[in-house]
């Protein structure tokens, strides 16, 4: 019996060191076969197929949980440069995809498989077009790094039992790893990186941005006035991006390494063009997102308008504003109900219709309590007026409503009435319906003639 343990100790021993050998010698090979200074990934069970399909599928979370900016001039821009950036990113070649959230709080993130968020935030806090590039070609590194799927792969060693890993790499790992990955979840996607990956990130944003013909320092000196600023608006940026030490000194250690490059550009008329579109809130209302019965399938019925959303419809007045479309999220507002203040826009009075997607769908009150958290994210003022949910029933269908309270832009106390309902494919329809406090009882009965006209045309 001890002598069948300890053979089986040696085995397992034996395995470990075959293991780590293959991990080692794999992740050698890559880092050989780049060829580049810069590019070092880590080890990685995964491959990068299954970081494309990873990231595909955290991408259409995000673009369901977020309000994504639907206006072409902004959407073209974003997209070109960030496709000046990847056409000079080693390592596969991930279909890079680019995104503009509608959010004052300055972040961008990235998920595995080549797809970028940036917040409008971040390019309206942008000097000019070179610091933009720079947190586009940091965000871009850690894709082409694959610091993500890195990470889940230590999550994964740590996790499975020798014996099952040990199955897997022999048997073709690609699959049975995304299933488990698939697991991860979108929370985990926006992992926060580490200090090291942070500092890898920066060296091969600024080899990116050399070739590209912008010049590094743009990316530090970004960074750094963010660690200044500091607030509210930095916060989440400064969490997901851990400070990884003297960033303006090390880039500036790296530039002479990095090569000849074309003549720096730093600035465009059409950066500060687009900034200027974004920041006073036409990016919002432009594209698709002008209040016209065309670009919002809005129809005139009478007295009111009618407005088709995420497989329903419903009615508002005559003389209120339509922004969004039928997928992401729809705004309806009266006059002046939307207005912007220091660069940063807001819903004073008025109704946000949009879909969320839970993490763990288990019922809708436990769907709601995500909604209300992630909220609160972007609105750190968000308060709670009740602790109990109260149920409400439209078109047939039973909902939560949940009363809040937060501060609005203008400073004024302001009543949020949230209200959910459940949808056949696990996701929430959600409902806001804001004004400020003192006046929000004047607009109620309008609010309660929007709910009412809810109807039902699919899902």
């Amino acid at each position: 019996m001890v002598e069948r343990q300890g053979q089986q100790g040696r085995q397992v021993g034996r395995n470990r060191m075959i293991l780590t050998a293959v991990l080692v010698s794999a992740v050698g090979a890559f880092g050989a076969a780049a060829g580049r200074s810069y590019y070092h990934p880590g080890y990685n069970l995964y491959s990068p197929q299954d970081d494309v399909k990873l990231g595909q599928q955290a991408e259409q979370q995000a673009l369901q949980q977020l309000p994504i900016v639907h206006d072409s001039a902004t959407e073209s821009y974003v997209t070109a440069l960030g496709k000046k950036l990847a056409a000079k990113m080693p390592g596969p070649e991930f279909p890079y995809r680019f995104h503009v959230v509608q959010q004052n709080a300055i972040n961008a993130f990235a998920v595995p498989g080549g797809a970028v968020f940036v917040n409008t935030g971040t390019i309206c806090a942008a000097g000019n077009e070179a610091q933009l590039a720079g947190v586009m070609a940091h965000e871009e590194s850690h894709v082409a790094l694959r610091h993500s799927t890195s990470m889940a792969s230590k999550q994964a060693i740590a996790s499975v039992p020798l014996g099952i890993l040990g199955a897997i790499l022999g048997n073709g790992m690609g699959g049975q790893l995304a299933r488990i990955g698939a697991q991860i979840g979108i929370g985990s996607v926006f992992m926060h990186y580490s200090r090291s990956m942070e500092s890898q990130a920066d060296a091969l944003g600024a080899q990116v941005m050399n070739a590209a013909g912008y010049d590094p320092r743009q990316m530090a000196a970004f960074f750094d006035k963010l660690k200044q600023q500091g607030g509210s608006r930095t916060a989440q940026f400064l969490s997901d991006h851990p400070d990884p030490g003297n960033r303006q000194q090390a880039i500036d250690e790296e530039i002479p390494t990095l090569g000849s490059h074309p003549t720096y550009v730093d600035d465009t008329t059409r950066f500060h063009q687009i900034q200027s579109r974004v920041c006073s809130g036409t990016a919002s209302r432009s594209g698709n997102g002008v209040p016209t019965a065309q670009n919002n399938g809005i129809q005139n019925n009478g007295g009111e308008q009618q407005a088709a959303f995420q497989g329903i419809t419903l009615r508002f007045p005559r003389t209120w504003h339509a922004y969004g479309d039928a997928t992401s999220q729809l705004t309806l507002a009266p006059p002046n109900g939307v207005v912007t203040q220091r660069n940063e826009g807001a819903v004073i009075t008025g109704v946000i219709v949009s879909v969320f997607q839970p993490a763990h769908p288990t019922s809708l009150d436990a769907g709601a309590e995500e909604l209300i958290s992630f909220l609160q994210q972007s609105n750190p003022q968000l308060r709670r007026l009740s602790e109990r949910h109260q149920s409400v029933r439209t078109a047939g269908i039973e909902g939560d409503a949940i009363q809040l309270s937060n501060r609005n832009l203008q400073g004024q106390m302001e009543s949020d009435h949230l209200i959910v309902f459940p949808r056949s494919d696990g996701t929430i329809l959600y409902f806001i319906f804001i004004a400020p406090s003192r006046t929000y009882g004047s607009v109620a009965p309008t609010f309660d003639r929007i709910l009412g006209s809810v109807q039902v045309t699919n899902g």
